[in-house]
């Protein structure tokens, strides 16, 4: 049974595009297969995907697909990950993950908010084809407008990702309330807060200060991705609790590669961070909801 989740901050910078494409990675690493549906006309999920648009060779996106307002809409515009070997084969993880890519032009679609059952348009573009996925990520703009409420409506869960300063924390803390408070008015009712991950962790006093309020703030929901691990090379390895601001994931998302393109013993740390954000979401969120059914 598919599973979908919406990354969503109300604040920009917190690193949805990086926990979106990075999940779905080691999802992918993990032998899910994995749909990321890219909601942002930014498209940086798109891009860092290896997704790259061509004015010559024009393909459909979700500005296409959300206008359709169709049901099944969004299987014509599915298009393979662009990730690929030194020689030119798609890599591992590539090969399980597929791609609804965007382009700038999808903004022209928050305008259309009044036209009636506008929020359930990426419902019905999902509707009828994406049981054979296991996961479907969506990300999203840093607001709570009619392309964030789409996404929302079309969902099982929100992963809430924060890196640990005020506003992001306050923005986080709009988003569950907002959830919780219309989900019914996106006809979506059972919609839920699947979790919290901490990003960009820095070591000073006041971003300690800030983790302590996250986690009373949200408790059970903050993933704690902390624990030794082995590494691929068979040396132990202890992750943090949460993502640290390590320089390997700025270079990952600039290069549009997975971190799994790195091989040294960097690539292997933040690796193995994102296997432990990837098992927490298989554990709380597909394992959790098949014991359910």
């Amino acid at each position: 049974m598919v599973h979908i989740s919406v990354i969503s901050n109300n604040k920009g910078g917190v690193g949805k595009t990086e926990l979106t494409v990075q999940l779905a990675a080691a999802l992918a690493r993990a032998g899910a297969n994995v749909l990321v549906v890219d909601m942002d006309p930014q498209a940086n999920a798109t891009r860092r995907l290896g997704v790259e648009w061509d004015p010559a060779e024009p393909i459909p996106t979700m500005a296409e697909v959300i206008r359709a307002d169709q049901v099944g809409a969004g299987q014509g515009a599915v298009i393979a990950c662009g990730w690929r070997t030194a020689e030119g084969a798609p890599t591992a993880e590539a090969e399980n993950i597929d791609v609804l890519p965007s382009r700038f032009d999808l903004i022209n679609r928050e305008t259309e908010a009044g036209v009636v059952g506008a929020v359930r348009r990426l419902t019905k573009a999902l509707e009828g084809w994406i049981e054979d996925y296991d996961v479907v990520l969506i990300d999203t703009r840093p607001d709570l407008g009619h392309l964030v409420q789409m996404a929302l409506a079309a969902a099982h869960t929100v992963i809430i990702p924060t890196d640990p300063n005020y506003d992001s924390v306050e923005a986080a803390i709009r988003v569950s309330d907002f959830v919780e408070r219309h989900a019914v008015d996106m006809a979506n009712p059972n919609l839920r807060i699947g979790g919290v991950v901490i990003t960009r962790r820095k070591t000073t006093t006041e971003q300690d200060y800030q983790v302590d309020g996250i986690r009373e703030q949200f408790g059970d929901l903050v993933w704690n991705l902390g624990g030794v691990v082995k590494l691929s090379d068979g040396s132990d390895h202890l992750n943090p609790p949460y993502l640290p601001e390590w320089s390997r994931f700025a270079e990952a998302d600039a290069a549009a590669v997975s971190l799994g393109a790195w091989n040294d013993r960097n690539g292997r740390k933040t690796v193995a961070l994102y296997d432990a954000v990837a098992r927490i979401f298989r554990t709380r969120l597909l394992e959790a909801k098949g014991a359910a059914a």
